[in-house]
Parts: C-alpha cells; sequence; structure tokens
C-alpha cells in the first residue's frame, strides 16, 4: 500500500480520536498485518498512538488487525494511561512541595493539553512544564531541590531538568522565548504582567488543582511553542492536535479582535491561518474555533500537512540521513537542516524564519567553542 493510503487511514483514526466519533469503517476490512503495522508506527512518529489504538479497538469486529496486535494495542493503551497517572501524582507532590516552599507556578502545556480531549489519559504523556513566574524563585527553587539531593541540568536557558519517580520536570524562569529581540522583549514584558498581577486560572488535573496561563495568552503560546519547533526541525500531530482542541474548548472566552491583534504584533498571524487551514482541510476542525479568519485554501498549509507526516514528533523521524552522533558533526548536521528548511518555508514568517541560521549558527559556535 502507498504512503498516501496509509496517511489517509491514519488521519481518519486521528480525526475521529479528537472530535470524538467512530472512525469510517469501511476504509479498514480486509487490511493485512503489515499495513496495520505501518499505521501504527505512523502513530507513533507522531505521538498519538493511544489515541489510534483506541479507535482500532473500536472499529466492529470484521475491520479489527490480527488477535496479537490487538492485544498489543490494548498494552499500549494501558501503559499511557498508567504514565498519565504517574505524571498526576508526581504533580500533586510537586505541588504539595511547592507550596510549602514558597513556590508558586503555573503548568505549561503537557497534562494541562491533555484535560481538552475526549480522552485526557490516552494523550501521549512528555514531561511536566513549570513556569515558577516570581522573580527569583526559579533560581531559589534550584538551589532549594539541590539541598533536598536533587541533580539538576540546565536546559536552553529559560528551564533546568530534574526527575522525580523517573519523570522529567523542567522548572522555567520563562514561559519561552523567540529568537527575534523586539518580539522576545515584547513576551518578556508580558511575562512580567502576568507574574505582577497573578491573574491565572486554576484547572484541575487529576486530585490537584493547578494554575494556567490566562487562555488568550494560552491559545498564543501553544502556537508559539508548535511553531518554533515547526521551524527548527519539523513538528508532530500532537502540538497541532494540541492547539485546536484548546481552542475548541476556549473559544468562547478568547476574543477575536484582541487576539488577532496579538498573533499579528508578533507576526504569528500568517502562520497561524496557515496551520488553521491546514486543520481544517486535513483534521475537519470546524473554522470558527479560530479567533482569526482562515483562508479557504493556502498552498503552505498542504506543504505544512507533508511536513508534518513526514517529519513525525519534532521532525525526529525524516527519512533520510539521521544526526551524527559526534558533538561537532551533529551539530553541522542540525545547523545545516535548519537552513534547509529556512530556504523551504521562509515566506510563513520571515521576521522569524529568516534569522534563524545565523541565529542557530552562533549558538553552535558558542556550544562548540565551550
Amino acid at each position: 500500500m502507498e504512503n498516501a493510503a496509509i496517511n489517509a487511514l491514519f488521519l481518519n483514526l486521528l480525526k475521529a480520536a479528537i472530535w470524538d466519533r467512530q472512525a469510517d469503517a469501511t476504509l479498514f476490512r480486509d487490511l493485512d498485518e503489515e499495513t496495520w503495522k505501518r499505521i501504527f508506527r505512523l502513530a507513533r512518529r507522531q505521538s498519538v498512538s493511544a489515541l489510534i489504538a483506541d479507535k482500532i479497538l473500536s472499529l466492529p469486529q470484521e475491520c479489527l488487525p490480527p488477535r496479537e496486535q490487538n492485544a498489543a494495542l490494548v498494552s499500549h493503551m494501558e501503559q499511557t494511561r498508567a504514565r498519565n497517572l504517574k505524571m498526576m501524582d508526581v504533580l500533586a507532590t510537586i505541588t504539595d512541595w511547592y507550596e510549602e516552599a514558597g513556590f508558586p507556578f503555573v503548568l505549561l502545556k503537557g497534562l494541562a493539553n491533555g484535560i481538552n480531549y475526549p480522552e485526557p489519559l490516552l494523550r501521549n504523556p512528555g514531561d511536566l512544564d513549570l513556569w515558577l513566574y516570581r522573580k527569583g524563585d526559579s533560581k531559589r527553587a534550584k538551589t532549594w531541590l539541590e539541598g533536598k539531593g536533587y541533580e539538576t541540568v540546565d536546559g536552553d536557558g529559560i528551564h533546568y531538568i530534574f526527575t522525580e519517580q523517573d519523570i522529567h520536570i523542567e522548572n522555567h524562569r520563562r514561559i519561552s522565548y523567540f529568537d527575534h529581540k523586539k518580539c522576545d522583549r515584547q513576551l518578556a514584558a508580558l511575562e512580567q504582567q502576568m507574574a505582577e498581577y497573578e491573574l491565572f486560572p486554576f484547572i484541575q488535573v487529576g486530585d490537584v488543582k493547578v494554575r494556567q496561563l490566562p487562555v488568550e495568552t494560552n491559545a498564543f503560546f501553544l502556537f508559539h511553542h508548535l511553531f518554533r519547533h515547526f521551524e527548527h526541525l519539523g513538528v508532530g500531530f500532537r502540538q497541532l492536535c494540541d492547539w485546536i482542541l484548546f481552542l475548541k474548548n476556549n473559544r468562547i472566552q478568547i476574543d477575536p479582535v484582541s487576539f488577532t491583534a496579538l498573533a499579528r504584533s508578533y507576526k504569528l498571524l500568517y502562520p497561524m491561518q496557515v496551520f488553521a487551514c491546514a486543520a481544517v482541510k486535513y483534521l475537519d476542525a470546524p473554522p470558527d474555533i479560530f479567533p482569526f479568519e482562515v483562508p479557504a485554501d493556502n498552498a503552505f498549509a498542504h506543504k505544512v500537512m507533508k511536513d508534518i507526516l513526514e517529519g513525525g514528533n519534532f521532525g525526529f523521524h525524516r527519512s533520510g540521513k539521521k544526526r551524527p552522533k559526534q558533538k561537532i558533526r551533529g551539530m553541522w548536521f542540525s545547523y545545516m537542516t535548519t537552513v534547509r528548511r529556512s530556504l523551504k518555508f521562509w515566506p510563513l514568517s520571515p521576521r522569524h524564519i529568516l534569522i534563524l541560521p545565523a541565529t542557530k549558527l552562533f549558538h553552535r559556535l558558542r556550544i562548540g567553542f565551550k
């Protein structure tokens, strides 16, 4: 079976999962074992495997994969549920610690996105990302954790990582950053304003209530996070589904005029429109969930979808040469990947994409010399 046919089957299952409906059973009759393996392999690469497994198992008996594959799908779903529940337990533990120590935080993406899915425990989990929003708290928490015996590892300059019960926790001093200096200063000012007024809504995650970013800011942040990964190496369906499901569940709270102005001020309105167009055409997203005008069609929407399908989660599953393990060769490989993507996708957002090769070269040289 051609890749295009596998992609179509995968997308049918994914649409059924995110919109809480049945897959088109007529498409799945008489599929052979190899075809089912390819569908699930694609689901793993896109980090939506438990969602896809659930919809496969909901097909009529005559459309199901062979029995051994069914058992593997059930096992995978249970493992995903167990991992999410474990992350919720760790989040509850960290919440108790930080409340006692005086480190209020905002939960970014991850588990906070899961609540927007029809089956929250089937969203493939990642890390716990916490924004310690008060000035100096991130540094103080690092000292506090190390005093308790935890090893911390510095991230990309805005966070560090520690591990609790095999769960990675990222303590952020900022929610994110831009390579473009003007936009980065604008985001830093927004972060400072949010921290000053602490207007963070609470959401229920498992047995604990945690702060989340204000709805409009969160809708913007989720896209920025998605697009930042897309610019550099690529992005998978998990991040795209996170964004559109958040918009679906929170659209009524977002003012289209102010949100459009916010996106335009960061030069991200057009790429948002392109990704929204792709979501409408390929994932059946209702156009009215987006707080801005969605083009009826767009050539880049098709290129974006092709890139997502080929690259997988964070672009790690693209065919061809893989990043070399040697440090210098690996950095050069990553740099040239960014250059090629910049040449291909720069019209999406020239302000952010055209500066990437120079910015990344500077950072790679600095790391190399260290």
